[in-house]
């Protein structure tokens, strides 16, 4: 059998993708790269947010009506966890419905040919599937999966599970197998890496450890992390290794004490600042992103300037800006009064417009400044290359004369913000 994968969503999805791709090729199937000839067509779906899950499903209903032939219509990952059985009901051209936590299940129930819903959920950790790896030089290790937080706008506890942390020798091992490999770079990746612990081992030590097996080769990266359990020892363990990246994702999600209250953080304003200044005195260049959602229910104009007024003061390298997304099962739900749409959007213009001119400054700043980049393959203009910082900015090389897992010292030239462009410095061709 072919199979298609499509994928909607984080990080976790894009290595879940590879995960079902290890699964289906272990079993004797190949994946292809044109949907029109997939036996399979996956669909690897987000329900983060509304706007995600629309258009996947959205997808899947347009992809289920190829006319050249009728594939097996699987819908799998969150949204597959979130309403099960209540999927197949909605799209009738669906056929299989498949929960994060039960993909070794696929070959099976593809084989019976059954119209079913999975979504057991348990501590499944897929320690036995070797992943497809699909983006060379770069590559994603899971270090645990689910999340305790309950953060009251968010839907990863329901549709993900409580948190379990992978043993740290398997984490090692694969690390070592990656940069055995060619790898050049590794993430790290977990609803909340910094919450990791396994027999006494916490996020901090398993970071120095990865660290060392990663060696002066491999670069070392993580996503994504609570501000509450951010300690000065990662930060600290950040700061002393020269092969981990010099980029920290921050999740905010608001610049208001009552609303950080509303929503569960666990952290103030000024606890979140204190952190933020932590990280820039142990490393001056750090690249700082954030997540940061407008129109949170019961947020007045007065509490989202405090948003605002956040986003000034840190001054992010980049941002993810959404406005509050209803998500069922949430605690949010039931929080009065809900701000209207217009009102969200009318919001989250003023993040993104902001942003904008931060990240475009910011962007700007390193022009005339000579760094390594790891070469990550064409980029979308034919002729020119991509690249990455360790700050994870895109780089465009304008030569084609590098293969991926090269790392080229060049001297940024030009910016917009998003956009870097850089010239190799002389001899390193």
């Amino acid at each position: 059998m072919t199979y298609y994968i499509e994928i909607y969503g984080c990080q976790m999805n894009v290595h879940d993708g590879e995960i079902l791709s290890g699964i289906m090729q272990s079993a004797g199937h190949t994946a292809v790269e044109d949907v029109h000839a997939a036996d399979a067509v996956f669909v690897v779906t987000c329900a983060v947010r509304e706007h995600a899950e629309t258009r996947a499903l959205g997808r899947i209903t347009h992809l289920a009506g190829i006319p050249e032939r009728k594939p097996v219509m699987v819908l799998c990952g969150c949204v597959a966890q979130e309403h099960g059985e209540e999927l197949l009901k909605k799209i009738k051209l669906l056929d299989l419905v498949v929960g994060p936590d039960v993909y070794h299940c696929l070959p099976e129930l593809l084989q019976e040919r059954k119209r079913i819903a999975v979504t057991d959920q348990g501590s499944e950790d897929y320690e036995q599937v070797t992943a497809v790896r699909e983006q060379f030089p770069r590559s994603f290790v899971t270090v645990m999966r689910g999340c305790n937080n309950y953060c009251t706008y968010c839907i990863v506890p329901r549709v993900r599970g409580r948190e379990r942390s992978r043993r740290a020798e398997l984490i090692l091992k694969e690390v070592k197998s990656l940069v055995d490999n060619g790898y050049r770079e590794v993430t790290l990746l977990g609803q909340n890496v910094n919450s990791y612990s396994f027999d006494g081992m916490r996020f901090p030590e398993l970071l120095k450890r990865v660290s060392d097996a990663a060696g002066d080769s491999c670069r070392v990266r993580f996503v994504t992390s609570n501000p509450r359990d951010l300690t000065e020892g990662l930060a600290s363990v950040m700061a002393s290794r020269k092969n981990i990246c010099n980029q920290f994702h921050l999740p905010a999600q608001s610049g208001n004490d009552r609303v950080l209250k509303a929503m569960h953080r666990g952290y103030t304003r000024q606890i979140y600042l204190e952190k933020v200044v932590m990280l820039k005195e142990l490393m001056p260049d750090i690249v700082l992103s954030t997540d940061m959602i407008a129109g949170f229910p019961s947020e007045t104009a007065e509490e989202f300037g405090d948003s605002v007024s956040l986003l000034k003061e840190v001054r992010y390298d980049y941002a993810f800006l959404f406005r509050y997304s209803e998500r069922t099962g949430t605690a949010a739900l039931n929080i009065e009064p809900s701000v209207p749409v217009e009102e969200r959007l009318r919001r989250l213009s003023i993040l993104q417009e902001l942003q904008t001119e931060i990240t475009l400054e910011k962007s700007k700043e390193i022009i005339g400044r000579e760094m390594p980049v790891l070469v990550t393959g064409p980029a979308r203009r034919e002729g020119q290359t991509a690249s990455r910082t360790m700050g994870n900015r895109l780089v465009i090389l304008q030569s084609q004369n590098f293969s991926p897992g090269d790392l080229v010292p060049v001297t940024i030239v030009k910016a917009d913000g998003y956009t870097h462009f850089g010239e190799p410095v002389a001899d390193s061709s």
